[in-house]
């Protein structure tokens, strides 16, 4: 927390955790970046999801194995939501014409376009321009699973929750995406849909208190580009908010959408991690980037040989799956070298 920023008082939580029917309103906050390398349809597919989940809560059709306090908190949620999408360059009008159709009476999109903004700084845009008491920050390229937007909202019935997250999978659609699922950043989908308060959590789907997001938001990111959740989560543990994995609530994240888009993602991977406590060149970093992806290489291959079944691989596909996971933790690694040789050209480039 920066010397002119303070913890928020339990006072600001109270609209949440009061028990009458005061109206509880909520803020998505939807970034336009990732539509560059995932596509637009992507973001249509996402959309149509949405808007599907939020009409759901309106009616009052909620999951089954929600409680009933849980219900009474969902029942309290304003029926007219923000829904901000921030871009960092300008939508053709086609599009913009094609999103407000589609989204139709169920909701109003806010479109926000501010030339130059990245990943993160879209999001902060977004939660100052943002009127809800709670900011549901979810990207573009993610396909929430069914029943996501309530188990989400839900978490927040518990009063100690100012912040949670979903958690994201890879779904094993064919061997490259089959290969990221086991290898990569995130975990397979957790049977058991467990609730705690997480380490680490992931931009693409998390939910705060609007008074706790603006006591703290994501810090900003100079020549790294991803990166900065980790450090709010951090930041928020140590301060006693922890963000809280809600894993009933699931969504699907795309792996890379082909070879080129996995390079330039592995490199920039290499690079952030690199720059993760310092943006300058030191032996820190390049020795934190190798050792990463070393030990997430190894992680992933372990995993392959243990769960290969659990994501439908035939048995002639785990050494392919291998050595796809082998090839991105090989650029990762070498964006780590790159940016020990150069952080001022690496952070010029690579910008996803």
């Amino acid at each position: 927390m920066s010397e002119t920023q303070s913890a928020p008082s339990d006072q600001n939580f109270v609209l949440l955790n009061e028990t009458n029917n005061a109206a509880i309103k909520v803020s998505f906050i939807v970034e336009w970046a990732n539509t560059t390398y995932n596509g637009v349809p992507r973001f249509f597919g996402f959309l149509e999801i949405m808007l599907r989940q939020w009409q759901e809560l309106v009616e009052g059709r909620f999951p089954k194995d929600l409680s009933g306090e849980e219900r009474d908190f969902l029942k309290r949620v304003d029926h007219t939501p923000e829904f901000l999408l921030i871009s960092g360059e300008e939508i053709d009008e086609v599009l913009v014409a094609r999103i407000r159709k589609q989204c139709g009476s169920i909701i109003t999109p806010d479109l926000q376009v501010r030339d130059g903004l990245e990943y993160y700084a879209m999001k902060n845009l977004g939660a100052d321009l943002a009127t809800g008491d709670i900011l549901c920050f979810i990207d573009s390229d993610v396909y929430p699973e069914e029943g996501w937007l309530a188990f989400l909202l839900a978490t927040f019935t518990d009063p100690k929750v100012r912040a949670a997250s979903g958690q994201p999978y890879v779904a094993p659609v064919d061997l490259f995406a089959k290969a990221f699922a086991l290898g990569w950043t995130y975990d397979l989908p957790d049977s058991k849909g467990r609730l705690y308060p997480a380490e680490k959590f992931f931009a693409n789907n998390v939910a705060f208190v609007t008074t706790l997001y603006r006591s703290y938001s994501f810090p900003k990111m100079d020549r790294r580009t991803r990166g900065s959740a980790a450090l709010l989560g951090e930041q928020l543990m140590k301060e006693g908010y922890p963000v809280w994995q809600n894993r009933k609530a699931l969504v699907d994240h795309p792996a890379p959408s082909g070879w080129k888009h996995l390079m330039i993602r592995a490199i920039a991977h290499g690079r952030d991690i690199y720059m993760k406590r310092s943006e300058d060149r030191s032996v820190r970093g390049l020795y934190r980037s190798q050792k990463t992806a070393a030990s997430r290489l190894m992680k992933g291959v372990k995993k392959t040989f243990t769960h290969w079944k659990d994501v439908g691989l035939k048995r002639w596909e785990v050494i392919p799956a291998i050595f796809i996971m082998g090839s991105y933790y090989g650029l990762f690694s070498l964006g780590g070298i790159l940016t020990h040789i150069s952080p001022e050209k690496m952070g010029r480039r690579f910008r996803l």
